[in-house]
């Protein structure tokens, strides 16, 4: 689409020090008239390499606030102690603090326990079987926790009551990447259903830091299915450092917060890079440990200051198989169809994998150089990656992409920020 062009190439000359991601292209650098000819994926690869955000200043005597905006009313219920119990265990250091908003329904809630919505202090207990934590509000019946508004006054009441140098948000519920569990709504992530809500996944942005005065989360960490894709994270670009996620649906029991928060508590002042990069490691591990039946087991990290790379890279790869759709059409089925899917999504593919797959199957010089460059970004981008061995979800390699049946695409994907900044949408219309 005309607009979409321009706004890549407007994007490229208002950046200095652009740098290919990888140098030569197939359409060749010399012509007779002296005129270089342009190379759609050069261009598109073209980008300032931007520096990670660099840590944030001492403001305060807390390194971390780690924010849990958990939403328990739904099935996940019965996980949502063992959860709050961990973190319990894991709450060793002051200067780590830990902050939950806490739903339960009488539907789903063990017959006896509280139900409404209350908010937390983590407190040291390492007893499994009970919650003594600070209870510092009890917000009542009603409050919905599928709303981006709730998340959104979770967050400022966090910041403003305990302020810190940095801080995680953790969204704990299901999550179906950037649409709905139900087709014809374009829901994302935190249901409730109690009161049939959820956010979308382009509410999360100004939900999470509604003016640009507001703090730049450190860490943004998905303990839901299915939302680590290349959509949700390009939305969630400029509200956090990095993002934490499964590609797949996770198990029930959801982090083991006990072993992710150690790191932290052992040594708040770490770089944040370095604990999103053990998490995919813990998560895996302790998982094989517990639970080695499971086969559904991914995490990775995501540093979000590369993914205009990663979308400008997809980007050239779409320009490409739209101009080479008819010349492969068998080959371009093939590969989406044997990529590696996602739960109930089958639409839902890992990037990498799919890309590769296109450059096996077609052998084709500008398709693989367009895939080179995909590969490259993402090399870039994903801080770690872990899948669990010899499981259906092995060509797991951080991040996944809507890739729908020819035919199936679904209209309102255009809503997303990365469909309006790349060609990817209009490749997923016509192809194959």
């Amino acid at each position: 689409m005309r607009t979409k062009r321009l706004r890549t190439l407007a994007g490229l000359l208002s950046v200095s020090g652009m740098l290919l991601l990888v140098a030569g292209c197939g359409w060749g650098r010399h012509s007779a008239t002296g005129v270089v000819p342009i190379d759609p994926c050069e261009d598109a690869s073209a980008r300032t390499r931007t520096a990670p955000l660099s840590e944030p200043p001492n403001r305060t005597g807390a390194r971390w606030t780690i924010m849990v905006f958990l939403n328990a009313a739904n099935d996940l219920d019965e996980y949502s102690e063992l959860n709050v119990n961990q973190m319990e265990q894991a709450q060793t250091n002051p200067n780590v603090r830990v902050v939950v908003q806490w739903k339960r329904s009488a539907r789903f809630a063990p017959q006896g326990s509280w139900t409404g919505t209350r908010r937390y202090l983590i407190q040291y207990d390492n007893d499994p079987t009970e919650i003594r934590s600070q209870l510092l509000e009890d917000m009542g019946q009603g409050v919905d926790m599928g709303s981006a508004q709730t998340l959104r006054e979770f967050i400022q009441w966090a910041q403003t009551n305990f302020p810190a140098d940095r801080y995680a948000l953790v969204i704990w519920n299901h999550g179906s990447g950037w649409r709905s569990r139900a087709l014809v709504e374009g829901r994302a992530v935190s249901f409730d259903d109690e009161l049939r809500t959820s956010i979308k996944i382009w509410e999360l942005p100004t939900a999470i830091r509604p003016t640009s005065d507001a703090p730049v989360l450190d860490v943004l960490l998905f303990d839901a299915s299915l939302m680590q894709m290349l959509e949700v994270a390009y939305e969630c670009r400029y509200v956090a450092r990095y993002i934490v996620g499964s590609e797949e649906s996770p198990p029930g029991e959801g982090y083991p917060y006990h072993e992710i928060l150690a790191p932290l508590m052992n040594n708040p002042t770490m770089p944040t890079r370095d604990w999103v990069a053990q998490i995919p490691e813990i998560f895996v591990s302790w998982y094989a440990t517990n639970y080695p039946g499971y086969s559904n087991i991914t995490q990775s990290a995501v540093d979000t200051s590369k993914l205009e790379v990663v979308a400008n890279a997809v980007d050239c790869l779409a320009s490409v198989l739209l101009a080479k759709r008819f010349e492969y059409a068998d080959s371009l089925r093939r590969a989406r169809q044997e990529a590696q899917n996602y739960s109930t999504y089958p639409d839902y593919r890992d990037l990498w994998h799919v890309a590769q797959l296109l450059k096996d199957y077609t052998q084709d010089r500008d398709i693989a150089h367009a895939v080179n460059l995909v590969h490259q970004s993402l090399n870039w981008a994903i801080v770690s990656n872990r899948r669990a061995n010899n499981s259906r979800v092995f060509h797991s390699y951080g991040l996944s992409i809507y890739y729908p049946d020819a035919g199936s695409y679904l209209g309102r994907y255009a809503n997303t920020a990365f469909a309006r900044a790349t060609r990817w949408d209009e490749w997923l219309q016509v192809a194959p």
